[in-house]
């Protein structure tokens, strides 16, 4: 199976949920919008080349907090529409892409970058 194959199937199985109802798949939610923006953020929040790249423990462990109550939102609240998989996607990109080799991280990383690509 080729890569667009892959891509296609994929596409595929994560739209049929919506079938049914178009109108709430166009839409965009809150969670969305919170899961980018956490994931906006905590990319800044581990950039080194930024200024502020040293940290107190206090600053870093409030947005350590902020951005693990989008993780744990993103856990609770199911996706109703392919924007929240690739919100929850770039979310755990975000908290988890950190150029590990090891084989499985980097198929995970790939799975999810696919699935922003497909979801939008």
């Amino acid at each position: 199976m080729t890569a667009s194959t892959r891509r296609a199937a994929l596409g595929a199985i994560l739209a049929v949920p919506l079938a049914s109802v178009p109108a709430i798949a166009a839409l965009t939610s809150d969670l969305a919008a919170a899961c980018n923006a956490a994931a906006e953020r905590w990319n800044w929040v581990k950039d080194p080349s930024h200024p502020d790249c040293v940290w107190p423990d206090e600053r870093m462990n409030a947005e350590l907090d902020r951005f693990m109550a989008v993780i744990e939102r993103s856990i609770q609240e199911p996706s109703t529409s392919l924007g929240d998989l690739a919100a929850k996607a770039r979310l755990m990109i975000a908290e988890h892409d950190d150029g590990d080799r090891y084989q499985g991280h980097r198929a995970l990383i790939a799975l999810l970058n696919e699935v922003v690509a497909l979801c939008g």
